[in-house]
């Protein structure tokens, strides 16, 4: 093994004494302006915000991977909500604007 590091430092592939970054398009460290930490810092946030969408587009509503019995559990669900809610609406328990009001809310969760 240490003939390997030994060939590998010989051959310029220094890479655990002296790393380099080729992809990162920014200095090391802070540095003395502020414009570069900041750009920085978008830099990241913009990446993290790519793997965000990829992953909303895995696993989010009609996803690729999104588990289809969850799915079928919170339309039963609902349902079982607007079946008390038109109970309680034929009881007089809830008014009619209430009642419509609810109905859209419980449609769209």
């Amino acid at each position: 093994m240490t003939d390997f590091i030994h060939l590998a430092f010989n051959a310029g592939l220094d890479i655990f004494n002296n790393p380099q970054w080729r992809a990162w398009p920014f200095g090391s460290g802070y540095g003395d302006a502020l414009l570069p930490s900041l750009a920085r810092f978008a830099f990241v946030a913009l990446l993290l915000g790519v793997i965000l969408l990829f992953l909303r587009l895995l696993f989010g509503p009609k996803g690729i991977f999104r588990d289809k019995e969850l799915d079928r559990e919170a339309e039963e669900l609902r349902q079982q909500e607007i079946a008390e809610l038109t109970k309680q609406f034929e009881a007089g328990e809830v008014g009619e604007a209430e009642f419509q009001v609810r109905k859209r809310k419980i449609r769209k969760s």
